[in-house]
């Protein structure tokens, strides 16, 4: 082997941990191998339309035949490899002009595991096979010889469209190696890890060698009798082994093409607010409340983003945490409707339902609360104005989507200022109803000045993702809202919601999930800082339930990156995280119904029920 062939190597393993987050994204259904294909309800076609890279079929030779079962027992006439997989082949040779699959980069292995004596079971395969010149003159298919196999010195005894599977024990000449269509080993005999956990350092090792000495000869590696699930295929990934056995192919379809939506690396790494604690957790009437929704998050969004940036995290800096119960008034999974209603006006309601009890009667919210106690207040959202959150605080339907009521309702609450995205609901007769009512409305955060009067800011660049070019928005929307509020001699209520952090839930889309939350977390940071400096302010962060069903499946917390999984695309009953910081925090802490967070805002105010 030339020497530079040896450097590469060493290189490449050499920097191999570095590289385990990209190993992630350069998996497709491609690397997938479907384990004894014919015990699939639908043998090759299941695997075919999956886009798999390897499909493998048992042989064995009866009456001049091959026929294709796992033992001899279970062979049957009418399940030979023709059938089952040569005419199929053909077929789809013949439908894609040349090519096995319509998209031309697109490659499939076949694996023939010769069952028999392997010379007289070739002889037939290589006569079978002049009877589909379409197949072996295509250039997206590979035939691999598994099982009974020749001498590596016999291998030129066959026609060159037919490769064998090789051993990483056996020595190959250049020539021979050129037969090699892949390596293949017995993983029980390799290692006893189940697949569980990680392996041991030992068994990482072994892997990692015999991976290692395949790629040296420029040749991909498979390991048959691996666990298979999905811990096994991540460990298996992150060790580069090439092909990944399943026998569940709709299970690996699935997980490798949502790879690039649940796999994240962080490019913009930031530092966080230090508190200084110093009236965190104190028993003291507060002025001011900054209650934050990061909607649909809970435990492990916040881990994910907190993976993300190297182990920091603004809101992981608030030592009072607890957790909210999220189901609504009719369900055990609530909507966004229900779930800030509950913070809004300490009452649980149907889902769909705004600021209104299960009867459909307003109930009195925190803004106009605390508007009678001369206090002021503040909403802002990363959507739509009218949607669900926002909408909880100021306005009263049984019906989340009646976008143009629910603006209408704004104009006669007592909330001082609505910050948020473009809505349905702004009618002809909406906009001449804020303009006689004498509030400021602006198109644009950046026009707005100094906000001495009622403010309504619908603002288009709210509704953008951050990925997407909304660049500090929350930030900015923040600062503008507390310079207002802040001059209140009596106090300020304000609530901010990351309303995209749901959407990255709903698409399960990690990256918008984790950009989402990191963009909210500065804010988190800011709201900290101003408590630090104001001495007199509470800040509570809270989802109103949690989206996705994520679970976290592999991280670097040196590295920023992070690779999930999603359950659902919907919301699901895990409890939303609690995490408050400041005067009465201590009040946030344990397992409490999300319409205590009302009550313990009203109490942290010393407003009485």
């Amino acid at each position: 082997m030339k020497l530079s062939k040896k450097i590469a190597a060493v290189l490449a393993f050499g920097v191999f941990a570095q590289n385990q987050a990209q190993n992630f994204l350069k998996y497709n259904v491609g690397n997938a191998h479907s384990h004894n294909d014919y015990q699939q309800e639908i043998p090759f076609w299941e695997a075919y339309y999956a886009h798999f890279g390897s499909i493998e079929a048992d042989v064995f030779l009866v009456k001049g035949k091959l026929w294709v079962a796992h033992t001899e027992k279970e062979l049957l006439p009418d399940r030979t490899l023709e059938k089952l997989y040569l005419d199929p082949i053909s077929k789809q040779i013949k439908l894609n002009n040349g090519n096995i699959y319509p998209d031309v980069s697109k490659k499939l292995q076949l694996l023939i595991d010769i069952k028999q004596d392997y010379k007289t079971s070739l002889s037939a395969l290589t006569a079978t096979l002049k009877k589909y010149p379409e197949i072996t003159s295509c250039p997206g298919i590979k035939i691999v010889i598994t099982g009974g196999r020749p001498q590596p010195g016999d291998f030129q005894s066959y026609p060159n469209y037919i490769f064998f599977d090789g051993d990483l024990d056996t020595n190959y000449t250049p020539d021979q190696l050129k037969r090699i269509g892949m390596f293949s080993a017995d993983f029980q005999e390799l290692v006893k890890w189940n697949g569980k956990g990680i392996p041991r350092d030992e068994e990482t090792e072994k892997i990692r060698k015999s991976v290692e000495k395949a790629h040296t000869l420029q040749k991909p590696v498979r390991f048959y009798g691996a666990p298979d699930f999905t811990n096994a295929w991540i460990n298996l990934m992150d060790l580069d082994v090439d092909y990944i056995n399943t026998d569940h192919i709709p299970d690996l379809k699935k997980f490798m093409n949502t790879i690039p939506k649940n796999f994240y690396k962080n490019t913009k790494e930031y530092e966080i607010y230090k508190p200084t604690y110093k009236t965190d957790g104190i028993s003291r009437k507060v002025k001011n409340i900054i209650l934050l929704i990061p909607d649909g998050t809970s435990l492990p969004q916040y881990y994910a983003a907190f993976t993300a940036n190297k182990g920091k995290l603004n809101v992981f800096n608030m030592k009072s945490t607890g957790l909210s119960k999220t189901n609504s008034s009719n369900a055990y999974i609530t909507d966004s409707a229900p779930g800030s209603t509950a913070f809004a006006t300490g009452v649980k309601t149907k889902n769909t339902f705004v600021g209104v009890d299960d009867n459909g009667k307003a109930l009195a919210q925190i803004p106009d609360i605390i508007a009678d106690k001369g206090m002021v207040s503040g909403l802002i959202s990363t959507g739509d104005i009218t949607d669900a959150t926002p909408a909880d605080f100021y306005a009263h339907s049984d019906n989340r989507n009646s976008s143009e009521p629910i603006l209408r309702d704004f104009v006669s609450s007592k909330t001082k200022i609505l910050i948020g995205g473009p809505t349905a609901g702004l009618s002809q007769e909406n906009i001449q109803k804020i303009r006689e009512a004498k509030i400021d409305f602006y198109r644009d955060l950046k026009s707005v000045g100094k906000t001495n009067n009622r403010t309504l800011v619908i603002d288009p660049l709210a509704s953008q993702r951050v990925s997407s070019g909304r660049g500090n928005w929350l930030a900015d929307a923040f600062d503008l809202t507390l310079n207002n509020l802040k001059e209140s001699k009596k106090g300020f209520f304000m609530m901010v919601e990351a309303s995209q952090t749901d959407g990255g839930g709903h698409s399960n889309n990690l990256e918008q999930l984790v950009t989402e939350l990191l963009d909210f977390d500065h804010v988190v940071g800011k709201a900290m800082k101003f408590a630090d400096e104001n001495k007199e302010t509470l800040v509570i962060v809270v989802g109103d339930h949690e989206t996705g069903g994520l679970t976290l499946l592999d991280g670097s917390l040196k590295d920023g990156w992070v690779f999930g999984n999603f359950s659902t695309n919907d919301h699901t009953s895990i409890p939303s995280s609690v995490f408050a910081y400041g005067p009465n925090s201590q009040e946030f802490t344990g397992l409490f119904e999300n319409t205590e967070v009302f009550n313990k805002i009203l109490e942290a105010y010393g407003i009485r029920k």
